[in-house]
C-alpha cells in the first residue's frame, strides 16, 4: 500500500507554510480554472489516457504550485500490466487481464511535470463553461484514495515534495470508467515497484486495495532485480540503544543512530514507534530538534536543522518511555473467566511486550544495520535479546547486559519474565538457552487436562531441528540461540532469538503440530535471517520454506510419514476450496489486503506444497533416495547465504538441479492458482510382442489450457512394485507402458506428489 507522510499540527513553519496548512490545502483541492480539451494523450509507463473531448480544470495551488488537474468528458484508458502474476490478479479482481475502455472523468495529482505538459497543450482561463460539479466529484474521489483524514496522511513522495518545495516524479490518476469500477493509477518513485493500480478497499476499515504493482518498464526491460534497488532518500547507520526495564516493568530508552543523505536534500525523516510510547526529546547536530507526532499514531517526523543531501550526515538521539510491557494482558483474554482467580499469580509473572518490533524508532527502509543494545533489567527476571551477549554485570537489584548483532538487521526484539532457565550443549549445534515459566505451567497442568510441562520437549525440538537443518541446508547464521516463552498464541523468530507460544510448552498434542511449529520458527534462522526474501512478493521464500521445513523435521523426528502427508492433504483441501478466489503465491503479503486473498493459506501452506512437489520431482524413483533434493536445498542456502533473494533466484537453483527450464512450473504453482483434478483409469494389456503392458489415461480438468505436470504412477505387481512419471497435459493424456510382469494395482499420484484431486474411474473406451 501507500508509503505515507503524516502531517501534524505544528507551530514551526517550513518555507512559509505549516505542515498542517499543507495538508488542509491538499485536502481542499478544487477547480480554479478551465480549458477545453481536444485529443490530448497522457502516458505514464503502462498507462495511457486519451482525453478525446471535454474540459480540463486547473486545481487550486498548494505551496504556490499546481499539483492537480481534473478532466470531465469523453476519453479512454488503457492499462496493461507486464507481469503474468499481475495480469492474473487483475483478472481475479476486476475480470480481465488488462483495462481498456471509455472513461467519463479523471483527476490527476502530481509533483512531476504534468502541469507543464498539459499547459503546453491547453489554454486555461479563470471562468468559462464546463461541468464544475462533476469535476469536483472526481477530485473528491481522488483525494479519498490519497489522503486519510484520521491520520492526516498522504503519499510521501507527494507531501515531501510539497514540504520541501522540490520536484518529484510522483503522479496519481483517479479514473472514472464508463463501465466497471473506477480505479487509481499511481507512479511513486519511492517504491521499488513504482507502478500501481488501486481500487477502493472492500474490507471493513480499508480505504484502498492494491490490484497491481510492478517495476517501471525500463527496469523490467533491463532485468533490474528489486533486491538491488534502494529508493529511499537516506541511508541509516548503526543503532545504539540503551534501555531500562524497571521491577514494575516500566520502560524507557535512548536510541542513537546516524543518517546519511543519498539523493535530493531532505529536511524531514519519518520513523515508526509504538504509539503508546511517549517521545521526550530528539536531538541532532548539537541541538534539540523539532519533532511532530499525532496522538496514538506510529509515525514520528523529525525536522533537521538543515537539509541533508548527498555526502551529508546527521546523528540523531531519541529519548522516550511508556507502557511497552504489561503483565499477562493477553493471557487474560484466553484463560476462561472461571479460572482467572486461580491463575492470577501466574498473570503477574508473564510479561507481554505489546509491540514486539516497534519498541525503538525504526526508519522505513529495506536497509540493514549493525546494532549495539544495552539493557538494564531486574535481577530477579530472566532476559534475552537478539545478538551476541558481550557482558552481564550485576549491581544491586539490576543486571546490565550488552549485546551486539552478528549480522546487519532491521528486526530487533527481546523477552523478559520470571523464567527458569536451562542450557543445551550439543556438539552438533551452537549453544542454546531455554527460558520457560515453570510456575505458570504447574498451575496450567491443573486446569488443562492431559497437559504437562513441555520445556524439555521444547529444548529437544530446538536442538534436534537446529541439527537437522544444519545437516540439510548448511550451518546456521548465529553463534548462540535463545528459545523463550511468550504469552501469545503465535511464534516469532528473530536473529538468534525465538519467542515461542506458551501453548507449545504444554506438550499435549499428539498430531505433530508442536514439533512442526517449533521447527518452523527455528527454520526462519535459515529462511529469513540466513537467506532473506528480497521483496514482499518473495514472502513464501521465508514462510513457505519454514512451513515445509517444519513438516519435514516433524516427519523425520517422529518417523511418521502419515502425519506428514495428512498435514499436506488437509492443506490441499483448503487450497482447492479457495483456489477460485485466493491470490497466487507470487502476490506475497499483498494477498492480506483482500478478504479473498488467503495470505496464510497461499504463502504458508501452498508454499510448503511447492517444495513438497519439487521434493518428489527430484526423488529417485528407483532407489527412493532424496539426495538430489537435499543437494538442491543446500546449494540454494549456501549460494545465497547472507543475501537478499527473489523467487527468480530460487528458480535458477531449481533449474540447475533438474536440468531443464522451470518457467512452466513457477507460472503454474507460484504465479497461478489452478489446482488440477485428475480422473484416472487404467487397463492391463500386452504390447505387439505379447509382453505385459498397462494403458494409462488421465482426464484433467479445473486448469487453464496448456497446464501440465509430471505425475508419478505407482505400479504394483504380485511381487514388487515400480514407479514411473507421466506428463499429464491438456484435457486428456494416454500412455502405454511396457512392464516386466502383469500389473495388479496402479495408483496415480502416490506420496501426494502433486497438489491435485485424484479420482479413480473404471476404464471406458468411450472416454
Amino acid at each position: 500500500m501507500y508509503t505515507v507522510l503524516t502531517l501534524v499540527v505544528a507551530a514551526t513553519t517550513l518555507q512559509g507554510s505549516t505542515s498542517d496548512s499543507v495538508f488542509e490545502r491538499l485536502r481542499n483541492l478544487a477547480p480554479d480554472a478551465i480549458a477545453p480539451v481536444k485529443n490530448v494523450v497522457l502516458k505514464r509507463d503502462a498507462m495511457e489516457l486519451r482525453l478525446d473531448s471535454g474540459y480540463a480544470y486547473l486545481l487550486t495551488p498548494v505551496s504556490g504550485r499546481t499539483i492537480g488537474i481534473a478532466f470531465v468528458g469523453a476519453g479512454s484508458l488503457t492499462f496493461q500490466p507486464p507481469l503474468l502474476v499481475e495480469q492474473f490478479n487483475l483478472q481475479r479482481v476486476l475480470g480481465d487481464t488488462g483495462i481498456s475502455g471509455p472513461i467519463t472523468a479523471a483527476a490527476f495529482v502530481f509533483a512531476d511535470s504534468t502541469a507543464e505538459e498539459l499547459k503546453r497543450q491547453l489554454t486555461f482561463r479563470s471562468r468559462g463553461l464546463g461541468d464544475m460539479g462533476n469535476a469536483q466529484d472526481a477530485v473528491s474521489d481522488a483525494l479519498d484514495y490519497l489522503v486519510d483524514d484520521r491520520s492526516r496522511s498522504a503519499p510521501a513522495s507527494l507531501t515531501a515534495a510539497l514540504l520541501n518545495q522540490s520536484a518529484s516524479q510522483y503522479f496519481a490518476a483517479y479514473v472514472k470508467r464508463a463501465r466497471g469500477e473506477s480505479v487509481m493509477i499511481e507512479y511513486d518513485p519511492l517504491q521499488t515497484e513504482e507502478m500501481a493500480l488501486y481500487r477502493r478497499g472492500k474490507m471493513l476499515g480499508q480505504r484502498v486495495e492494491t490490484v497491481c504493482r510492478f517495476q517501471r518498464s525500463q527496469d523490467l526491460v533491463a532485468n533490474v532485480s528489486e533486491s538491488d534497488e534502494h529508493s529511499q532518500p537516506l541511508d541509516v547507520g548503526p543503532y545504539d540503544i540503551d534501555a531500562t526495564i524497571e521491577g514494575n516493568l516500566k520502560f524507557s530508552a535512548h536510541a542513537t543512530l546516524q543518517l546519511s543523505g543519498r539523493i535530493d536534500p531532505q529536511r524531514w525523516a519519518v520513523f515508526y514507534l509504538y504509539e503508546e510510547l511517549d517521545v521526550d526529546s530528539v536531538s541532532g547536530g548539537g541541538q534539540a530538534l523539532a519533532f511532530f507526532r499525532r496522538d496514538h499514531a506510529q509515525p514520528l517526523w523529525v525536522r533537521f536543522p538543515r537539509a541533508i543531501g548527498p555526502g551529508d550526515t546527521i546523528s540523531l538521539r531519541f529519548s522516550y518511555h511508556g507502557p511497552l510491557i504489561a503483565l499477562g494482558s493477553i493471557m487474560e483474554e484466553i484463560i476462561p473467566r472461571q479460572y482467572l482467580r486461580e491463575f492470577a499469580p501466574v498473570l503477574d509473572s508473564w510479561a507481554d511486550i505489546r509491540s514486539e518490533l516497534l519498541w525503538y524508532p525504526v526508519y522505513n527502509s529495506p536497509q540493514r544495520y549493525d546494532m549495539r543494545l544495552t539493557f538494564h533489567t531486574p535481577r530477579n527476571m530472566q532476559f534475552a535479546s537478539i545478538g551476541r551477549r558481550l557482558r552481564a554485570d550485576t549491581v544491586g537489584k539490576v543486571i546490565t547486559t550488552q549485546w551486539v548483532t552478528e549480522n546487519p538487521t532491521n528486526i530487533a526484539s527481546f523477552n523478559i519474565g520470571r523464567f527458569e532457565e536451562f542450557q543445551i550443549r550439543d556438539p552438533r549445534i551452537p549453544p542454546v538457552t531455554v527460558h520457560f515459566n515453570a510456575e505458570a505451567h504447574r498451575i496450567l497442568q491443573t486446569l488443562i487436562p492431559h497437559s504437562r510441562s513441555g520445556a524439555e520437549d521444547v529444548g529437544s525440538d530446538i536442538a534436534n531441528s537446529l541439527s537437522f537443518f544444519t545437516q540439510m541446508f548448511g550451518p546456521p547464521p548465529f553463534q548462540h540461540y535463545y528459545a523463550t516463552e511468550a504469552p501469545q498464541s503465535h511464534g516469532l523468530s528473530l536473529p538468534g532469538l525465538v519467542r515461542l507460544s506458551w501453548q507449545t510448552y504444554l506438550s499435549y498434542s499428539s498430531k505433530g503440530s508442536d514439533e512442526s511449529f517449533r521447527a518452523h520458527e527455528i527454520a526462519h534462522q535459515w529462511w529469513y535471517y540466513g537467506v532473506e526474501p528480497a521483496t514482499y512478493r518473495d514472502a513464501w521464500l521465508s514462510e513457505g520454506f519454514s512451513e515445509f521445513s517444519g513438516l519435514w523435521y516433524m516427519q523425520t523426528v517422529l518417523e511418521d510419514n502419515e502425519k506428514y502427508l495428512k498435514k499436506l492433504r488437509d492443506a490441499r483441501d483448503d487450497i482447492r476450496r479457495e483456489r477460485g478466489k485466493a491470490a497466487p503465491i507470487g502476490l506475497g503479503t499483498r494477498a492480506s489486503e483482500s478478504w479473498r486473498g488467503d495470505y496464510s493459506l497461499m504463502t504458508y501452506q501452498k508454499g510448503a506444497w511447492v517444495l513438497h512437489m519439487l521434493r518428489n520431482m527430484l526423488l529417485d524413483v528407483r532407489t527412493m533416495r532424496e539426495d538430489r533434493f537435499q543437494a538442491m536445498m543446500r546449494d540454494y542456502y549456501m549460494t545465497y547465504r547472507g543475501k537478499r533473494v527473489t523467487t527468480q533466484d530460487f528458480q535458477r537453483t531449481v533449474e540447475k538441479h533438474l536440468g531443464q527450464p522451470m518457467d512452466w512450473f513457477f507460472d503454474e504453482w507460484v504465479y497461478g492458482t489452478a489446482v488440477p483434478t485428475y480422473a484416472f483409469s487404467w487397463k492391463a494389456e500386452t504390447d505387439s510382442t505379447g509382453k505385459p503392458a498397462v494403458r494409462l489415461r488421465v482426464r484433467q480438468s479445473d486448469v487453464p489450457p496448456g497446464f501440465g505436470m509430471y505425475v508419478p504412477v505407482l505400479i504394483k505387481f504380485d511381487q514388487g512394485e515400480a514407479m514411473i512419471r507421466m506428463l499429464v497435459r491438456d484435457d486428456k493424456t494416454e500412455a502405454l507402458v511396457r512392464l516386466p510382469a502383469a500389473p495388479r494395482r496402479v495408483i496415480l499420484n502416490p506420496l501426494e506428489s502433486v497438489l491435485a484431486d485424484v479420482k479413480t474411474e473404471g476404464w471406458s473406451n468411450d472416454r
